[in-house]
């Protein structure tokens, strides 16, 4: 509380000082203050107006504290959609991913759609726009995507977003209430026996065994391009698929008939020095074959045919075998009975048979019946 002299006057007058912790200037963007700078002004000559001023700085001050403005934001970054995905590939938790070579598949057409995109600008239409060209566009094998692909790649493209905001990255999930496609993949096309001795005849010879497995075996693509030589039991006469190499998680181990053995013997032949994985094509491992098998489709005449079918052709052929369901299931890896339903495809010599299986049962029920009436004399 100094004492000062009026100029003026000359008289001398009581000027009341507070002291008070300092907000910084918010042009010092830059800086970060740990500790609070004091400063101190003249408030007046009443006391109650100084105990005013005061009480309003030390209200301000701690405003500015509890909204964590003492050292002002710094802008954050502003990320591209390159830029991000970029950095989600790089993620550990991203290369764990069975599907990792999947997901930098996927993450090429939304790379040239969003490329050099803010990521913070990208709204939920965008991501509407981007369905509906993927849908009208041609992959590199000739095709249009399907819906089930464009929901995939949706779906990678939501998990980025999830992971970065987590990170401070970004904001929002453009993908937030984007709704997906509605998806009609189910398949029900099977080989006959005859399509598959045609598609054999034109499949190139490092392509034959590898079909010939899927067939015998119903093992996934997947399953049989990763297959290593330490798998195989030649002696006992079988392989086995461990938890990571199976889509489902679990060990499945498969065993070998006559010719399932003899396109081993013939595979361990030209065993490759170099590493340990079964099916190579001039030494090296195949890592995918979909444009030599659609030639040999071509050529064989086959259409409207997967390499997946495959499958689905091993299921039907097991289940016209008699072969009991529930080991269908465990040779297969099928864990639901929904997706053994959907693999195993009723086609039209399962309808006759079925219809004949029916009169047989309910003459032989008729004859029963008359039996029956005779022995009790009905009147």
């Amino acid at each position: 509380m100094p004492i000062y002299t009026d100029k003026r006057t000359g008289k001398k007058v009581i000027q009341y000082q507070i002291g008070f912790r300092n907000v910084p200037d918010p042009k010092n963007s830059g800086k970060l203050i740990r500790r609070p700078k004091y400063k101190t002004e003249v408030a007046g000559k009443s006391a109650r107006v100084a105990r005013k001023k005061l009480a309003r700085k030390e209200v301000e001050w701690e405003q500015k504290k509890y909204l964590e403005e003492i050292a002002p934001e710094i802008p954050k970054p502003q990320y591209t959609f390159d830029e991000l995905m970029a950095w989600y590939l790089e993620l550990p938790v991203a290369k764990k991913k069975r599907s990792y070579n999947t997901d930098v598949e996927k993450s090429k057409p939304l790379k040239r759609y969003f490329g050099k995109m803010a990521a913070d600008k990208i709204k939920p239409s965008m991501v509407e726009s981007f369905q509906d060209k993927m849908l009208k566009s041609k992959h590199r094998f000739g095709s249009n995507y399907k819906s089930a692909t464009v929901n995939r790649t949706v779906a990678l493209m939501k998990r980025v977003f999830n992971l970065a905001i987590r990170e401070d990255m970004v904001l929002k999930n453009p993908c937030w209430k984007v709704t997906m496609l509605k998806e009609d993949n189910k398949r029900d096309r099977i080989l006959s026996g005859d399509e598959f001795n045609r598609l054999l005849a034109e499949l190139p010879a490092y392509l034959k065994p590898i079909i010939s497995l899927a067939y015998y075996s119903g093992m996934r693509r997947g399953e049989i391009l990763k297959l290593t030589w330490k798998k195989v039991n030649m002696q006992e006469g079988y392989l086995d698929l461990e938890p990571e190499d199976t889509k489902n998680s679990e060990p499945r181990r498969i065993y070998f008939n006559d010719v399932l053995l003899d396109i081993f013997k013939r595979a361990g032949k030209v065993r490759n020095l170099k590493h340990d994985f079964v099916f190579t094509y001039r030494g090296k491992p195949i890592k995918e074959f979909r444009e030599g098998f659609n030639k040999a489709l071509e050529r064989a005449g086959i259409e409207n045919f997967h390499p997946h079918d495959l499958r689905h052709t091993f299921n039907t052929n097991m289940r016209k075998a008699r072969v009991d369901q529930t080991v269908i299931m465990k040779l297969t890896g099928h864990k639901t009975l929904a997706m053994f339903t959907r693999y195993n495809t009723v086609d039209q010599a399962d309808a006759v048979d079925a219809m004949k299986r029916l009169d047989l049962f309910l003459s032989v029920q008729k004859t029963s019946e008359s039996s029956d009436d005779v022995q009790t004399g009905s009147f």
